[in-house]
């Protein structure tokens, strides 16, 4: 197995946060209860799921000063109407408060509602989140490469049942395996890493440090495959 290492140089303030550490306030560590409680929280607050189906869900860490700390940061949420008209929901962490200017509506209508399956978010929990996390740890490790990186962060998860384009709908009605198929939820996710052996350079308070990200698939059971 070879993995595949995206080598990225930032300039961070340096603090260790580990993949489960406790958050305060609005700030939440990546793969939390607290901070998968808080999508729910927000997404129930903005999405009348009796109105509308969630397709997609994402969310990533700070990509500014304190990229690598781990701290949830976006949320994206992605949903249809019955009109099958497309919806993108955007939050991010300001001031210590998760924000969002409302949701954005796509002017194109290309999913169906009426075949689509929405996304479970009741369904993704603390614990699936902590043993994707630690099976995609173990890949790396096992890897000649991936023994000599620390992980620092989780990068991103994305959680998403692919919605019926409306161009697949005559499928859909003929197809049971396909109706399967389309009622799957995929996740794919992302975990920053750095090699200690490195030296970093130091730039006034900042450090800059390069840092390597392997991106990941799981399914429902949480079987891992590293994604290429």
């Amino acid at each position: 197995m070879m993995i595949k290492l995206t080598k990225i140089a930032v300039a961070i303030v340096v603090a260790a946060l580990t993949l489960t550490a406790c958050g305060s306030g609005e700030t939440f560590p990546m793969a939390s209860a607290e901070g998968l409680a808080k999508i729910r929280e927000l997404v129930a607050e903005h999405v009348d799921t009796s109105k509308y189906k969630i397709y997609e869900v994402e969310w990533r860490e700070d990509n500014r000063d304190r990229q690598l700390e781990n701290i949830l940061t976006y949320i994206d949420v992605y949903y249809i109407d019955a009109d099958n008209n497309n919806y993108h929901l955007a939050f991010q962490l300001t001031n210590g408060k998760f924000e969002t200017d409302g949701p954005e509506q796509n002017d194109r209508q290309t999913n169906s509602y009426a075949c689509s399956t929405p996304l479970d978010l009741a369904a993704i929990d603390f614990d699936y989140l902590q043993k994707i996390g630690e099976a995609a740890d173990a890949l790396v490790m096992s890897d000649e490469e991936g023994k000599k990186l620390t992980l620092k962060s989780a990068g991103m998860f994305r959680f998403r049942v692919w919605p019926v384009s409306l161009s697949n709908v005559d499928r859909w009605n003929r197809s049971e395996e396909y109706r399967a198929e389309s009622q799957q939820m995929q996740v794919q996710f992302e975990l920053n890493y750095v090699d200690e052996s490195e030296s970093p350079e130091y730039q006034g308070r900042f450090t800059v440090t390069n840092y390597y990200t392997v991106a990941f698939t799981a399914d429902a059971a949480g079987e891992v495959a590293i994604d290429d």
